[in-house]
């Protein structure tokens, strides 16, 4: 009899925790970096030169990461690009990091389907890691003092961008 209890103190807990971490979905977790400052990167940009969040300090950005493997990032990108035309002439910039891919597939799928961002490479996954990127797509939304104000996993609509930039712009 105490080793069915002893059983039913020790498995029962196990199975619940168990059921109940394996139905989450991972990527719905809050980020941490939330309200904190976007980390710093130096990547290269498609045409070989060197680009560092330093450069556009102060600019409000929308940082998607993609791969042209993805999907769901072949769907938004419609939306990001249909967001950068309304938003890039207030000073808002769109940077897509490009997440496990190759640059010759990169730069094909640009040419075909235009480029709603700067493209940048992360051949290492480091800016990914820094930014605690879980899979693509994601995006984060920086505000013009470097903090990070939103994260998003999956596919944008344009209402969500809208709003997200809305906010990343009021005064």
């Amino acid at each position: 009899m105490k080793r069915w209890i002893l059983f039913i103190l020790i498995v029962c807990p196990i199975l619940y925790f168990l059921a109940f971490g394996l139905t989450r979905n991972p990527r719905d977790l809050p980020s941490v970096m939330i309200g904190k400052k976007a980390p710093s990167f130096s990547l290269e940009t498609m045409e070989g030169k060197k680009f560092t969040l330093e450069s556009i300090a102060g600019t409000p950005l929308v940082v998607n990461f993609w791969a042209t493997w993805c999907g769901p990032c072949f769907y938004e990108h419609p939306v990001l690009k249909k967001a950068r035309d309304r938003y890039e002439k207030e000073g808002v910039k769109f940077l897509g990091v490009v997440y496990q891919d190759q640059k010759e597939t990169v730069l094909q799928f640009l040419k075909e389907e235009g480029s709603p961002f700067l493209a940048l490479l992360d051949p290492e996954s480091k800016m990914a890691i820094d930014y605690g990127v879980g899979g693509v797509p994601e995006t984060f939304f920086i505000d013009a003092n470097g903090i990070i104000q939103e994260k998003f996993s999956g596919i944008l609509t344009t209402e969500y961008i809208n709003e997200q930039i809305e906010r990343l712009t009021r005064k």
